[in-house]
């Protein structure tokens, strides 16, 4: 497709590859309850986040309110917002930035630029992946799209890796994975049809195993272990109190468990050196619940009041949790 047509065409369905609602959806993953991502941004449904000026307007038309803690989210507007703010947010900057430019791109070109930008927000469209995309270099513009954004808050993840090689081959070659499917129409009842039963991708399920080893909560030797595994998230879950206590490895709990993995090598990093800190009463219950304890523990002298502050601002949500379960055991 010519991207000079592109302005005069419908962007629902016509610029970007249908495919690309369920093939963006299956790898956000829907999560119906409020949750924080990775970087600690408040997050529901399909990565929707405060920033998203779409999902933030139909949030206040709806509920008046900003989002908060312990908000939910039904199934039907989550699948109505993912197409939105496509159609809304995504899709608009990469047309733009395509008609301003004298390259030919196809739609399933065009679909895996909306992706890139979804997940990782428009400044994604300076980067040089994009920019080679502009040019007409279809065949670096995917080499660099493989490996662009593969980490999070500095760890390379397997889901990321396995994104960006799935939109490496739509970009240049219109490969889609085997499990997404065309919806048969873009209503929201069709999309649903489309979007796979989702569950975290194996690479995903086995970085959270991993995760959970370190937390010593799944002992070794035990990832093939159903049972083990559903014991070890629940009693994780039962920790982090803004989580559903439902045994499933899902989007948020992996999420949180990333959180607290990284909260534990900072602490570890800040406080080296330094010696243990003895913590008491209302204190060791947050540490407990909230599975911050190493941030007491490890940090020592070397915490400072401005780390400490830091830590409680990050984790805010989690020790709040934390110390309204210690209150009501008092």
């Amino acid at each position: 497709m010519d991207v000079t047509s592109l302005s005069n065409a419908s962007i629902t369905g016509q610029i970007y590859d249908p495919r690309l609602i369920p093939w963006t959806g299956g790898n956000e993953g829907a999560v119906l309850r409020w949750y924080r991502d990775p970087t600690g941004t408040p997050t529901i449904g399909y990565g929707f986040t405060w920033g998203s000026r779409i999902f933030r307007n139909w949030w206040m038309v709806k509920h008046g309110r900003k989002m908060r803690a312990g908000d939910t989210i039904s199934k039907s507007d989550a699948i109505l917002l993912l197409g939105k703010l496509i159609d809304e947010d995504y899709a608009p900057p990469v047309i733009a930035a395509l008609n301003r430019s004298t390259s030919t791109v196809t739609r399933h070109g065009v679909s895996a630029a909306i992706d890139m930008a979804y997940n990782c927000g428009a400044g994604s469209l300076k980067w040089s992946w994009f920019r080679l995309l502009l040019a007409g270099d279809i065949k670096g513009a995917a080499a660099k799209y493989r490996v662009t954004a593969q980490t999070s808050k500095g760890r390379k993840l397997p889901g990321l890796v396995r994104r960006r090689k799935e939109g490496a081959a739509i970009l240049e070659r219109n490969i889609w994975p085997d499990w997404v499917l065309a919806p048969a129409s873009l209503t929201t009842r069709d999309i649903a049809r489309s979007l796979p039963t989702w569950r975290l991708r194996t690479d995903d399920h086995l970085q959270g195993l991993i995760w959970l080893e370190q937390l010593k909560v799944l002992s070794p030797g035990h990832r093939g272990d159903a049972r083990a595994i559903r014991q070890a998230v629940l009693t994780f879950q039962s920790q982090h109190l803004q989580l559903a206590n439902d045994g499933i490895l899902g989007r948020a709990t992996l999420d949180q468990i990333q959180r607290v993995v990284d909260l534990k090598a900072k602490a570890r990093t800040t406080g080296a050196g330094g010696g243990a800190v003895a913590g008491s009463g209302a204190a060791d219950q947050a540490a407990g619940v909230s599975g911050y304890g190493d941030v007491l523990l490890y940090g020592g002298l070397a915490l400072t009041l401005a780390v400490l502050g830091y830590f409680a601002w990050q984790y805010r949500d989690e020790l709040a949790l934390a110390l309204k379960s210690y209150r009501r055991k008092l």
